[in-house]
């Protein structure tokens, strides 16, 4: 809970100073748009100044570095992640899953020696046992804790990427599926005007 709180006001306030000199433009410094010229002398001012985005464009180019800007970003995403409630339960989940398995390798690890051998995984995780070499990273024929913690991330990612392409492949089909009610209209409207008019 504490960490919590320092991690919140510390990006908070990184965020409120990276900030402070696009709100406060004046605290960078003047910037002249006569003098916006390059090293031949023609003018960086835009023909079309009247664009909106011109001068957010120039503030942000001015006041911060490209250092800056990535630790602003990062900042404004750090903050954006620990705001956010899906993010905080996914976070939660996370931590219960994690504790969870630390319970499971605990009472599977009989010798207690912070690693399990091929018999304790084979009697206590049948499905681990299975792909004992998989798992087992270092291969010296025990998983600790780390290369079990590995597995599972590494099962995550495979089963997000298979998500991913399952949908991947339901889009291209709404995709390929609108575009060939799109096309029937017009195949049915030249028939109806090829019918109407003979030559």
């Amino acid at each position: 809970m504490l960490t919590n709180k320092i991690l919140f006001w510390s990006q908070f306030l990184l965020l409120t100073m990276l900030s402070a000199t696009f709100v406060f433009p004046s605290l960078a410094g003047p910037v002249s748009l006569s003098d916006s010229t390059d090293s031949t002398g023609t003018s960086l001012v835009p023909d079309d100044t009247d664009d909106p985005n011109y001068g957010l464009e120039k503030t942000l180019e001015y006041n911060f570095s490209p250092v800056d800007r990535a630790l602003l970003r990062k900042a404004l995403t750090d903050y954006a992640k620990n705001n956010d409630p899906e993010h905080i339960k996914i976070k939660r989940q996370r931590q219960l899953m994690r504790d969870s398995l630390k319970e499971r390798f605990a009472q599977c690890n009989n010798d207690l020696d912070d690693s399990l051998d091929r018999q304790e995984v084979t009697e206590c995780l049948p499905q681990i046992a299975r792909h004992f070499n998989a798992v087992d990273v270092d291969e010296d024929n025990v998983i600790t804790f780390d290369e079990l913690e590995l597995a599972q991330a590494k099962w995550r990612e495979r089963h997000r990427a298979a998500e991913a392409k399952l949908e991947l492949q339901r889009i291209k089909e709404v995709e390929a599926e609108i575009k060939k009610k799109a096309a029937q209209p017009k195949e049915s409207k030249q028939a109806a005007t090829s019918g109407q008019h003979p030559s």
